[in-house]
């Protein structure tokens, strides 16, 4: 007869516990869709998100000055003859500031640099370095930063790149580095 008063007790507290507490209670004030009629539920019944809407780019925190960011680069290009080229672009995580200066922007594989771009994951300030793993037929990387479309925000979310073919089945991979100005 005890055992049985003491699961009683037990299981009226541990009801009267759940109920009482505010997730309990929240959680019984929510519909369920199984109360829902279909197609009765429309856009303006629902409200907007507390988290409000995705920032622009423009809005971003930028990476700071002498902070660096790095990430991979590739291009490639099947049957294709010598003189054309690989066009391909990156986009910072986090923009910079002020864009990086097209003279900046270094190709270690044709243009050793020690000074400003000493080896992967480091690039001096106002410097992108960009290090090949694996190249193929092509030229010298060089990019594009201040012109349109790079030009057309208020802080500076990447950068152009093109790299000149110079015989069959191109291809160029690598890591690149910035730190901002």
């Amino acid at each position: 007869m005890r055992k049985k008063i003491v699961v009683a007790i037990t299981v009226v507290l541990a009801a009267v516990l759940l109920s009482t507490t505010p997730v309990a209670a929240e959680a019984g004030k929510l519909i369920t869709g199984k109360q829902i009629k279909d197609n009765t539920v429309t856009g303006k019944d629902v409200k907007e998100s507390s988290l409000g809407t995705v920032p622009s780019a423009a809005k971003l925190a930028t990476l700071g000055s002498g902070q660096t960011q790095s990430g991979a680069f590739s291009a490639a290009a099947g049957d294709s003859a010598a003189g054309g080229w690989l066009g391909f672009a990156i986009n910072f995580p986090r923009p910079l500031a002020t864009a990086i200066d097209e003279s900046n922007i270094i190709d270690t594989a044709d243009t050793a640099d020690p000074a400003h771009c000493p080896s992967p994951g480091q690039a001096a300030p106002g410097y992108l370095c960009l290090y090949s793993n694996a190249r193929s037929n092509v030229g010298e990387i060089y990019g594009y930063s201040t012109g349109s479309p790079y030009a057309d925000l208020p802080v500076s979310v990447g950068i152009g790149l093109y790299v000149p073919v110079t015989g069959n089945q191109p291809y160029v991979d690598g890591i690149w580095t910035v730190t901002a100005p």
